[in-house]
């Protein structure tokens, strides 16, 4: 599923408000990781307990709660039908998918930071903004890898959780290692169904507990939150700095998408809306009539002619956002 994000990634930009206006941050700072626990309850309530941040948490929960093998196989399996589920609401797999766990962790920082609570300035100064590590660049993996090793390492943790969030990233770096033979592979796949990725919050939290640390600063994982918040203001400067930059097809794409991130994924009242702007998005990037550049590529030139401009006008950014390949 991470993976298929990532191929998303550079053609579904803007899918999910990531960045939004800046809250004002608390004043003390605990962890983000005990920060986000707290981030949890507040917004788990039982009206939001189908939705698929807030499941996906229960069932994590669950499993580091039970010792019985037979319920941990049957939570993992539920744990992997919520995958498949959040696979088919972003609006098929097709352009303009939307993570449905991004979404709902955006909608939930917003809320709880919104309230100023006490202690969560570390989880709280970056507003919305969320890590992207789902890149293919071999130098994220590492740092991510370095994130959970350095977390794996602290003697002491706020999380119950700790214990199958460590073993299954012992178990991914074995899978990563050229050494590791085929049968081997196969047993490591089984024992990572009995351990699940982290609940999505979790993780961002222990990137946030990571990238704070000064020496991790310019890690390519904790720098893409900077790239992120960036690329949003670059976008939303474009779009709105004349009509014809508005009515290219990046900009005309880009309100689709966020027209479509707002509505619930769990409203059925909304399906149609959904299915009529999941259909006027596919048919955005249909083959050009008559051949001529592709709709991908007509994106990438507005991209690139956008960021180019956005650069010029901000040289302050030069070695960290504009110096980043583009798609931004």
């Amino acid at each position: 599923f991470g993976k298929r994000r990532a191929r998303m990634g550079s053609s579904s930009l803007l899918a999910i408000p990531m960045v939004l206006a800046q809250m004002t941050a608390p004043t003390s700072a605990a962890t983000a990781v005990s920060s986000t626990k707290e981030m949890y309850s507040y917004w788990c309530t039982a009206e939001r307990s189908e939705k698929p941040l807030c499941k996906h948490h229960a069932l994590i929960a669950k499993m580091t709660a039970t010792t019985d093998p037979e319920q941990r196989k049957a939570l993992a399996t539920e744990v992997k039908s919520l995958y498949t589920q959040a696979k088919t609401m972003s609006a098929g797999g097709g352009p303009g998918s939307v993570n449905p766990f991004a979404k709902d962790y955006a909608d939930m920082k917003i809320a709880y930071c919104a309230t100023s609570p006490a202690g969560a300035k570390t989880l709280c100064s970056t507003a919305a903004s969320r890590f992207s590590p789902s890149g293919s660049s071999g130098s994220v993996t590492s740092s991510t890898s370095q994130a959970m090793e350095w977390f794996c390492a602290k003697e002491s943790s706020e999380l119950a959780s700790k214990d199958s969030i460590c073993k299954r990233a012992s178990l991914l770096k074995q899978m990563r290692d050229a050494t590791t033979t085929p049968d081997a592979k196969k047993d490591l796949l089984k024992q990572l169904k009995e351990h699940p990725a982290p609940a999505y919050g979790t993780t961002q939290a222990i990137y946030a507990d990571f990238c704070k640390i000064k020496t991790n600063g310019e890690l390519p994982l904790c720098t893409s939150l900077r790239r992120t918040a960036e690329s949003k203001k670059m976008a939303s400067w474009y779009c709105a700095s004349s009509e014809e930059a508005k009515q290219g097809l990046w900009c005309r794409r880009s309100e689709l998408v966020a027209k479509l991130s707002k509505l619930p994924f769990t409203d059925s009242s909304k399906a149609e809306e959904r299915k009529a702007i999941s259909a006027q998005l596919s048919s955005m990037m249909k083959p050009t009539p008559g051949g001529g550049p592709s709709p991908s590529k007509q994106m990438s030139d507005e991209i690139s002619k956008a960021k180019k401009s956005y650069c010029e006008m901000h040289a302050e950014l030069k070695g960290t956002y504009c110096a980043s390949p583009n798609p931004p």
